[in-house]
């Protein structure tokens, strides 16, 4: 862990002034919401939220990073799940995602500048700071100067989330204060504790939308099937066996192993399964909101189980966040 990123003060008064922050009640322990990295298959994310609202499991703080920290912004500015859903509905085809993309020419820095999704964003958000958020949110970035993860928990949340976002080698690095950042999935697919060290939580939900190695393997190339595919293989950087191909699967050989680590500090792990999927697949929107609404329900026990035990003492929080940014 970064011995440099602020112990949890920040937004805790602000936390304890009102029950619609998530608290469900004075005697209710105050669960976290971690919601990983994904791409598209991040979408699930709206589904598993639906049902945590629909079965009134009480939500305190959220931690995300990449798409997780696209949609837990938006939950957190108060959209709730059927909202998150028809956002999600938007991007109804390949062409409509497209219009989102802000080529660079030539890609010295990455294939996309990123800032017109980030004003995409910004029709719901506007200049919102994580002050004024009606949930306490913290969003993970990866620092490419200082090669560590950075939680952002203050200044307008939209800048947040595009550093977050910001896929490595597809979109560039966002410039803020003179330190470059990217993708949070880089360095803290699942910040389960940093949730654990940034928010005033007691339990920790997590919600992993990646894939499992298995799950990468069985995934079909789509241009050995796909003549037209095939034909534009070999200016194609995404395609399989290629320059960007191979970035992101060694990537994801990273981010799996850093993964299974997190999955072992939360409390609940929530694990959406798809079929073959790809980064940008937001076409397919129905097939991950079923995905996380399945996987959520599986879940509810687990979470109830973890309403239902004594809330710990302020001593004890205490010290498991010392025992946290030691580690």
């Amino acid at each position: 862990m970064n011995a440099n990123l602020r112990p949890p003060f920040r937004g805790w008064s602000r936390a304890e002034e009102s029950q619609k922050h998530g608290s469900g009640g004075e005697n209710t322990p105050r669960l976290g919401l971690v919601l990983s990295s994904g791409g598209s298959r991040g979408i699930a994310h709206a589904g598993v939220i639906q049902v945590l609202e629909e079965n009134d499991i009480p939500i305190a703080a959220v931690a995300g990073c990449s798409m997780g920290a696209y949609v837990g912004a938006l939950w957190a500015a108060g959209l709730d799940g059927k909202a998150l859903e028809e956002r999600a509905r938007e991007i109804k085809d390949r062409a409509t995602f497209k219009k989102l993309l802000d080529f660079i020419v030539p890609p010295s820095e990455g294939l996309i500048r990123g800032e017109k999704i980030r004003q995409h964003l910004e029709r719901d958000l506007g200049t919102k700071t994580f002050e004024e958020l009606e949930r306490e949110l913290i969003i993970v970035a990866t620092d490419l100067d200082r090669l560590t993860p950075h939680v952002f928990d203050r200044g307008h949340v939209s800048t947040a989330v595009h550093a977050s976002a910001a896929i490595p080698a597809i979109c560039a690095p966002v410039h803020l204060n003179g330190r470059r950042f990217t993708d949070g999935g880089a360095s803290e697919p699942l910040p389960v504790r940093l949730l654990r060290q940034h928010g005033r939580v007691d339990h920790v939900i997590a919600v992993n939308v990646m894939p499992t190695p298995d799950e990468v393997a069985a995934t079909p190339d789509k241009a050995t099937r796909n003549p037209f595919a095939r034909l534009f293989r070999k200016v194609n950087l995404l395609a399989e066996g290629n320059v960007l191909d191979t970035f992101r699967r060694a990537l994801m050989a990273a981010q799996l192993r850093l993964i299974v680590k997190e999955e072992a500090a939360a409390d609940v792990v929530i694990h959406p399964r798809f079929t073959a999927s790809n980064w940008h697949d937001f076409e397919n929107f129905g097939h991950y909101l079923q995905a996380g609404r399945e996987a959520a329900t599986a879940a509810l026990p687990a979470i109830r189980e973890l309403l239902s035990q004594p809330t710990p003492t302020p001593l004890a929080r205490h010290e498991t966040r010392l025992e946290l940014l030691t580690s």
